[in-house]
């Protein structure tokens, strides 16, 4: 670790906007993961002093990993879920999602048969329609004993109080049953972005999501060769430097410094790359951004490392700047620059119309994209911010899941000035 490489307080120079496309950059290997590969006990009954997954599962998700837990509930609640979630389907309580693709591509019209459905929180909630019982207090007291879980596990207490837990979904901030009809997919993305990637919108929310939670509803006989409908994660070749997705200050990882070989003495590391969006200026006003990594000092005033001058968070980042931007204009260190890279960057509309025909699609050359079959029973967790994701078409059949998040209560819009002590020296 090198101190003089880095910041030790972000200069008042504000950057302005411009625009930059990046070319597309991609590599062919995944791993394709067998949910039956690691049978483990199911957790329908399980007490509340038990932890509820392996350990290196919170291991994984704490290192931007997708953990899989086989056999989380057993195959007869698996089997009522499905049934309480293809009769609501059935009676026209699921609607078409935000993210559905089927129907958006060239010469397809929609369909929600093909689509992606959802019975969304509102009609969850219900306790009229379709086995509310199994839904709130069976299946949402798992869901709630999880959060528990991993509030304690992987040292976010925030996930199990405060509005995110009495607010919105019993058991989990946000809960669902999914349906992916027959062609269906999700193009890849991230779940949670920070504030100021969201636009001017991005403080209104009382809460944001922290962990990614989905267990899979279909028939023992599913065949991923023949029917498709894996889960593709695309995880970072090389480790990170330490938890991803939140610092304690609750400010949200943006993207990453890829490792230097040979610069720490245990080898390769990345370095998990957050943004500050409540940097005052030198009189004490305004509300700036700058970007930190943290160091191995374990002081309170000496973990925040700033890597970047200090911008304006208005229309910054959350357009399309990329990559190449954040490295001319905002990162002054010519050894950090080349290193930096959003966990996605951000996409103009020119992006998303070339991106159409790339899903599936193959992992950067710095990661590794992991396959998870959509075996009935199994759970799949990770973090919200950090792994970017997509769901693979499922052929001839639909595909079942019950999914969700886990929320953490936002964070201030606003906190003390960099000069009144949360200095990065």
């Amino acid at each position: 670790w090198h101190k003089s490489t880095f910041l030790a307080t972000p200069p008042r120079e504000v950057v302005m906007l411009r625009v930059f496309l990046l070319p597309i950059c991609l590599s062919s290997c995944c791993i394709v993961v067998d949910a039956l590969q690691s049978p483990s006990g199911n957790f329908d009954n399980v007490g509340s002093s038990t932890n509820m997954l392996p350990q290196s599962a919170y291991e994984k998700i704490l290192s931007g990993r997708i953990a899989v837990v086989p056999n989380f509930l057993s195959s007869s609640m698996v089997s009522a879920l499905r049934e309480d979630a293809i009769g609501l389907y059935g009676s026209g309580y699921f609607s078409a999602d935000a993210l559905a693709v089927y129907g958006t591509e060239a010469g397809t019209k929609f369909d929600p048969s093909k689509d992606r459905t959802v019975l969304k929180l509102n009609q969850w909630k219900r306790t009229d329609i379709g086995n509310a019982s199994l839904r709130h207090d069976t299946f949402g007291s798992v869901m709630s004993r999880l959060r528990t879980d991993l509030a304690r596990n992987l040292g976010r207490p925030h996930l199990d109080a405060g509005v995110s837990t009495t607010k919105y979904g019993i058991g989990s901030t946000e809960i669902s049953y999914t349906r992916f009809g027959p062609g269906a997919y999700l193009k890849r993305h991230v779940d949670e972005h920070h504030e100021e990637l969201k636009g001017i919108r991005g403080w209104e929310k009382p809460t944001r999501r922290s962990v990614s939670w989905l267990v899979y509803l279909n028939e023992d006989d599913w065949d991923a060769d023949l029917h498709g409908g894996q889960i593709r994660c695309f995880e970072r070749k090389i480790p990170p430097s330490e938890p991803v997705g939140a610092a304690a200050s609750g400010d949200l990882q943006i993207g990453w410094l890829r490792a230097t070989p040979g610069e720490f003495r245990d080898g390769a590391v990345e370095r998990p790359v957050f943004l500050d969006g409540r940097v005052k200026d030198e009189n004490g006003s305004g509300a700036y951004c700058a970007m930190y990594v943290l160091s191995e000092d374990t002081s309170e005033q000496g973990r925040i490392r700033y890597i970047s001058r200090t911008f304006n968070p208005d229309p910054v980042l959350f357009l399309s700047g990329g990559d190449f931007f954040a490295r001319r204009l905002l990162i002054d260190n010519p050894a950090l620059a080349p290193r930096f890279h959003f966990i996605e960057p951000p996409r103009s509309a020119a992006k998303k119309f070339l991106a159409k025909a790339q899903a599936p699609s193959n992992p950067e050359q710095d990661e590794s994209g992991m396959d998870i079959a959509p075996i009935g029973g199994t759970l799949v967790v990770f973090d919200s911010v950090s792994l970017p994701h997509e769901v693979l078409p499922s052929f001839g059949r639909e595909r079942w899941a019950t999914s969700g998040w886990y929320h953490e209560d936002q964070q201030e819009p606003h906190r003390m000035n960099v000069h009144d002590g949360i200095k990065a020296s």
